[in-house]
């Protein structure tokens, strides 16, 4: 199952890459969605810290929610719940 879960996950990145491909200004959308991915994860760290919900500071948590946005992070946290 994680090797299915894995190819989702790349799956999922690379729609989102062409999304930005498509628009006219790609490393704007791109530089946008990195800065709101990385904040969301650190305000869900800061945050969850209260709460006891943390997600683990590593390059791979860091790059779904840098390419994937806020819905990356929203994905880590649903994964982190459930396993």
């Amino acid at each position: 199952m994680n090797g299915w879960f894995s190819f989702a996950l790349i799956f999922l990145g690379l729609v989102i890459l062409l999304a930005m491909l498509r628009t006219k200004r790609f490393f704007t959308v791109l530089f946008l969605t990195v800065l709101q991915g990385l904040a969301a994860f650190f305000a869900v760290n800061f945050v969850g810290g209260f709460f006891g919900v943390h997600l683990a500071l590593n390059w791979g948590h860091l790059g779904i929610s840098a390419l994937g946005g806020v819905p990356g992070v929203i994905l880590l946290l649903l994964v982190n719940t459930m396993f």
